[in-house]
């Protein structure tokens, strides 16, 4: 139950959005596990969506980081705008559970930021790293990014396409 529950959060996040093609790019610093992360031999793509739902608006941006095939880090920055803050409470409370099932997982790294406008979800997975079987113990192996025990980049890009994430390589 509560694995459905966290698809139909993130799901509703990506129907309830429109997109927005943004073409200003930039290198982010990437933190995992309170490490800073060498990404100097690794492509970049920065990908995005942006789009309103109802009562505000939401801004959905992903950086990712991969060699060859393999997806080495994503760090997601979901936020959620609005002057209404049931809306704000609703998602908050959204992300700290989502955020809860993997409190024991390293290299899964979450943060919950709350203004008096927005709630920011922040996710940083570190692929290199992480434990993959304590990762779909939680997750579930469909609709997941792993394939035989190694995360892909096109199945990340399949799945963030799907929804109408659109990506641009990142020339450093």
């Amino acid at each position: 139950m509560k694995k459905l529950l966290i698809v139909l959060i993130v799901v509703s996040l990506f129907i309830l959005t429109g997109c927005e093609d943004n073409e200003e790019t930039k290198k982010t610093e990437v933190i995992s596990n309170g490490e800073k992360v060498n990404t100097a031999k690794m492509e970049h793509k920065h990908c995005e969506r942006q789009g309103t739902l109802e009562g505000g608006e939401v801004s959905l941006q992903y950086e990712i980081y991969y060699t060859g095939e393999v997806l080495n880090l994503v760090k997601s920055e979901e936020k959620v705008i609005s002057p209404n803050e049931e809306i704000l409470d609703k998602y908050e409370e959204a992300y700290r559970g989502i955020h809860s099932h993997y409190t024991d997982l390293e290299y899964y790294d979450t943060e919950v930021i709350r203004g008096e406008t927005a709630v920011t979800s922040v996710i940083t997975i570190n692929y290199d790293k992480i434990d993959i079987q304590q990762l779909l113990d939680i997750e579930g192996s469909e609709h997941n990014v792993v394939e035989n025990g190694i995360p892909k980049v096109d199945k990340w890009l399949e799945l963030a396409k799907k929804f109408g994430t659109k990506c641009t390589k990142v020339e450093e």
